[in-house]
């Protein structure tokens, strides 16, 4: 099980931290939501998620991730769950699946039959809109 610290973002300067995981530099909130953007690829077993994958948060407790995986296994699975933090890492909790297809609410999964083709991964999810002024970081946690 792979996990990742991602920050907030708003601008394209990057900050690379221990491990090699780069992600976008911090930025404020705003009213249009908080995005969260890696600058790297992440690698779990077979599968990679290609940099540039994206959450946004919004004030009103809905979340959106848009990012493109893949694998070099046939019929192989991107699963990941959304941690959100405050300010000091401490977490507040997890991003529910507004549509989930397992039987964790909490996870998100995309299926990949064909390890020839690259796969949009797009998932919508939910938290409670009270979390919003308090969310600092979003820790994703993955395997394949």
């Amino acid at each position: 099980m792979r996990l990742v610290n991602w920050v907030k973002s708003a601008a394209v300067a990057l900050a690379v931290l221990s491990g090699g995981v780069a992600v976008a530099a911090p930025a404020s909130a705003t009213t249009t939501g908080i995005t969260f953007r890696t600058a790297n690829d992440l690698h779990a077993g077979d599968c990679t998620l290609f940099h540039g994958a994206t959450w946004v948060l919004n004030p009103d407790g809905t979340a959106s991730f848009d990012g493109t995986v893949t694998s070099s296994d046939d019929n192989d699975a991107w699963l990941m769950w959304a941690h959100v933090l405050d300010r000091n890492g401490a977490e507040i909790g997890l991003v529910g699946n507004s549509f989930p297809n397992t039987p964790d609410p909490n996870k998100f999964a995309q299926n990949m039959p064909d390890s020839s083709r690259q796969y949009r991964f797009l998932a919508t999810g939910h938290f409670p809109a009270s979390w919003y002024g308090l969310i600092g970081k979003l820790r994703l946690e993955y395997r394949c």
